[in-house]
């Protein structure tokens, strides 16, 4: 059950106008809406997974976001909300098109600073987070040409809307639907301690200075390094936008995962894996390997991760028995993907064969 557009922003933007962050999520990380608003100044759209009575704790928080913290978010982001048929939540006295109060006492937390994972209806159920179904909501109700699907943690160089305008007006070419180009945006993260970096030459200070790394170095190298990423980091910055390197997800990048703007021509993620079981954004970028795409690295821009470096993948071993489901999907998704597209020895949807 989908509620789309459920809590909706107040400014309405052109298909030309803007480019719109896509984000799935939960309750859990709706704190990242603040500073993640802030920097984009643009239109947001977050699917939140609201089964049973996380339904009503989520709109909670998202009253609480609406009334209590910057009137951005009220201008900029757009919730939609979803979960199975066989998880509703309890019927109550309102219709659930209606139970939403756009009103909470500032004076009180938020339930996402207060409520331990384990309250949840999700946690208690033993459900296990349909990502991929979360990316397509949030992709798919947007109003503008351009989307940018990421995940919420993560935090985008300021000003960076107008910047990518300014390079489509340079690079019309660059931004043709023959073309099957998407732009991506490196990834970092830094200490706990650490604010993010405002520019390029702060985070190289901070690269320098071992206060910034590249995004999962000790978890995941190869899922994240773009190409020639060591001269990304040694060129100086420079106004405006280009791009500075291109690569294919083959080769050295056989198993990566970028983020990246592009349009709704692009293809969706498989709703058959999740989240618990890792690899759910592999299906997307192995079918664009087969389609020949071109992954082209911008200079001036970037990605952090929320403050905090993860040293494992604790989220693994925890979910052990849904990594080998999941990876059993992948190799499914692997044969039906060659069978519509055809094969490529060059390309892999994972570490599975």
């Amino acid at each position: 059950m989908v509620f789309q557009n459920y809590i909706a922003a107040d400014k309405q933007f052109r298909c030309n106008e803007s480019i719109t962050l896509t984000s799935p999520g939960d309750y859990r990380f709706l704190d990242n809406i603040v500073p993640l608003v802030d920097r984009w100044q643009g239109p947001i759209s977050v699917a939140l997974y609201a089964p049973g009575y996380d339904f009503f704790t989520t709109l909670q928080c998202i009253a609480y976001l609406r009334t209590c913290e910057t009137a951005l978010i009220r201008k900029y982001v757009t919730f939609h909300l979803f979960f199975e048929y066989n998880h509703f939540p309890n019927k109550t006295d309102k219709p659930l098109i209606n139970m939403y109060q756009d009103t909470f006492d500032c004076r009180i937390k938020p339930p996402f600073e207060t409520l331990k994972d384990d309250e949840m209806y999700k946690e208690r159920s033993g459900l296990t987070y349909p990502i991929n179904v979360a990316r397509n909501i949030a992709k798919l109700s947007t109003q503008t040409y351009f989307v940018f699907p990421w995940d919420i943690e993560l935090y985008p160089t300021k000003n960076f809307i107008q910047k990518f305008f300014n390079f489509v007006k340079a690079h019309p070419d660059l931004v043709l639907k023959e073309q099957n180009n998407v732009f991506v945006l490196p990834i970092f993260e830094v200490l706990k301690d650490q604010n993010v970096p405002e520019n390029k030459t702060q985070l190289q200070e901070m690269f320098q200075k071992k206060q910034a790394f590249l995004f999962h170095q000790s978890v995941c190298s190869p899922c994240h390094k773009v190409p020639k990423g060591d001269k990304w980091l040694e060129a100086n910055e420079t106004e405006g936008l280009d791009v500075f390197s291109m690569g294919k997800r083959e080769g050295s990048n056989a198993i990566w995962e970028p983020f990246f703007i592009c349009t709704q021509k692009e293809p969706l993620w498989d709703e058959r894996l999740n989240w618990e079981g890792q690899g759910n954004k592999m299906s997307q970028v192995y079918t664009m390997c087969l389609r020949n795409y071109n992954f082209m690295v911008l200079d001036n821009a970037f990605l952090i991760h929320k403050p905090g470096i993860k040293k494992k993948k604790v989220q693994v071993l925890k979910h052990m028995d849904e990594t080998k489901k999941n990876e059993k999907i992948l190799v499914r998704i692997q044969n039906e993907l060659q069978n519509i597209y055809g094969k490529n020895k060059k390309c892999r949807i994972h570490n599975v064969h």
